[in-house]
């Protein structure tokens, strides 16, 4: 397939190791690539703080780099940039351009596991890795159940990943409650949210995984920083890290 690249800002300057993993991934599963000039943020910090007109141009902006552009889809290894992405480009532009957009937007966990799947990865990966199921991705993307549904589990970052040889899979308790990034709530209430990170963090280190996966860099980043801080035996890592490692 011929895939553009949505390479969201905090990616692009602060975990542009993750963008190149993403890259090299898609490369090497026999897509065509193209990074698509002229992007810039999603808007999300913006609309998160309730300042709607001054999203509008930078969201327009992001949008405008897409359209036109010939491809199949269009993948983002970020899920809150992308749902954020989705949603501002609807609330800004209603054109059938726009349209054609949003329907090819995809991250890249729901790409490689409902769109174009990799059914298996050569080389193995001999370590336990914890999961980081962070909010957005669940609940808006359904990369994996909740713990509030009560209908068959379902999780397809671990879907993913039980295909690479020799890794074995965990969870930290309270699987699926918020690290306390949030975006602009990070900010505007750090002590809290540095407390959630910092439990969140020590939960990813006690399942004794050497890495936390998951596929919201922000949410990795805002981790990274508590693991470091506390000493935790444990790193972080980008799901697509972990899979371009394994092809």
């Amino acid at each position: 397939m011929k895939i553009a690249l949505f390479i969201p800002c905090l990616v692009n300057q602060m975990l542009p190791d993750v963008a190149i993993a993403t890259l090299e991934l898609l490369e090497k599963l026999g897509h065509q690539v193209i990074l698509p000039e002229g992007q810039t943020c999603c808007g999300q910090p913006m609309t998160n703080s309730g300042c709607f007109n001054e999203a509008r141009n930078t969201t327009l902006k992001l949008l405008n780099a897409f359209k036109g552009v010939e491809c199949d889809a269009i993948v983002c290894p970020a899920a809150s940039c992308l749902v954020a992405a989705k949603e501002n480009f609807h609330e800004f532009d209603n054109s059938p351009e726009a349209a054609a957009v949003i329907a090819k937007l995809y991250e890249l966990t729901e790409f490689l596991h409902d769109i174009a799947p990799v059914e298996s990865f050569p080389k193995p990966f001999p370590h336990k890795v914890s999961l980081q199921l962070s909010c957005h991705g669940i609940r808006m993307l359904d990369l994996a159940s909740p713990s509030e549904y009560m209908g068959p589990r379902y999780n397809k970052m671990e879907a993913l990943l039980e295909r690479i040889p020799g890794i074995e899979i965990t969870y930290p308790d309270r699987r699926d409650e918020c690290c306390g990034f949030g975006g602009t709530f990070a900010v505007d209430e750090g002590a809290v949210s540095a407390k959630m990170g910092k439990d969140k963090a020590q939960a990813h280190a006690a399942t004794g995984a050497d890495y936390a996966v998951g596929f919201d860099p922000s949410c990795l980043m805002h981790l990274d920083g508590m693991i470091r801080r506390q000493n935790l035996p444990i790193e972080t890592r980008h799901l697509a890290q972990i899979l371009n490692a394994a092809i």
